[in-house]
């Protein structure tokens, strides 16, 4: 394999998966540890709970892997690092202060840093090369394409109306303003993210590759902590969640999941097929 992890990145992870877990037990062992409202409690506990038991083994398990040297631990750390990142941006900026806040900040930079290291020092070619003419392209590319596209449907259908009308939100009148944490970061990041990696991956380019991996490798780690969050606020009564937003929530979600685990089982380091060059020409 061409591609490394540096040491710093294995200093890193390694802190990130401690101070996760620390994280995770006071929020769920630790009492008056969130000074939420109660109809905001439901998921974060379902955060610490998939943190704990998901979350923070899977990135523990990848960084193991990509240090041995495997191409396969290198997109499962990848993309449990894009879900640590999306987590603790989340949970910092969602969660009232507690003591635990400089916490979170640790989390999400370190998570931040090394996730954006680990991108930019993988061998996209080495990455495409090991993947044309054994992963379904265009399947890939239209998921991560249909996701981008419900998603911002999804959050646009709330706050458009909201805008124009000049009213508020009914998610924000339930939970209070940190409601729309997950819709800033979902539309200014998540769905131009998805948009670009189907992109690229329609269009063969190794980048595209390597972007579709850890986008479905991420939705893969993700989909515990959303199907279990969405469950509780659906069933605890004191948030309105249309049917719509929990299918959308949960299917695509488990697709992810099943997608990520084949990109993983192709991701071999078998070559044959087509070229890299001969699938752009093709488009």
């Amino acid at each position: 394999m061409r591609t490394r992890i540096r040491r710093w990145q294995v200093v890193t992870t390694s802190g990130i998966v401690a101070l996760s877990v620390v994280a995770a037990l006071l929020g769920l062992f630790r009492p008056g540890h969130y000074l939420d409202a109660p109809a905001f409690l439901p998921q974060t506990f379902a955060q610490d709970l998939t943190m704990l038991v998901v979350g923070a083994p899977v990135l523990a398990i990848g960084l193991w892997f990509t240090v041995h040297g495997s191409l396969r631990g290198r997109f499962i750390w990848l993309g449990a690092l894009a879900y640590m990142t999306y987590m603790w941006a989340s949970i910092g900026l969602q969660v009232a202060f507690n003591q635990f806040f400089l916490g979170y900040v640790a989390l999400f930079s370190l998570s931040l840093f090394t996730f954006v290291g680990g991108v930019v020092t993988t061998d996209a070619d080495e990455v495409a090369e090991t993947l044309v003419g054994r992963l379904a392209e265009r399947v890939y590319a239209g998921f991560l394409l249909l996701v981008a596209v419900g998603l911002a449907s999804l959050w646009l259908s709330e706050l458009v109306p909201a805008t124009l009308t000049g009213t508020t939100p009914l998610l924000v009148a339930e939970v209070g303003p940190q409601a729309m944490v997950s819709h800033f970061i979902d539309l200014s990041v998540v769905v131009p993210a998805l948009g670009l990696a189907s992109l690229w991956l329609w269009q063969g380019r190794p980048w595209g590759y390597v972007l579709a991996g850890v986008g479905v490798v991420f939705g893969a780690v993700l989909a515990p902590a959303l199907t279990l969050g969405t469950f509780l606020l659906a069933t605890g009564g004191a948030v309105t969640v249309p049917l719509v937003a929990v299918v959308f929530t949960i299917i695509p979600a488990l697709v992810a999941a099943a997608l990520a685990v084949n990109f993983v089982r192709v991701l071999d380091g078998s070559k044959h097929g087509r070229t890299v060059d001969e699938v752009k020409d093709t488009v």
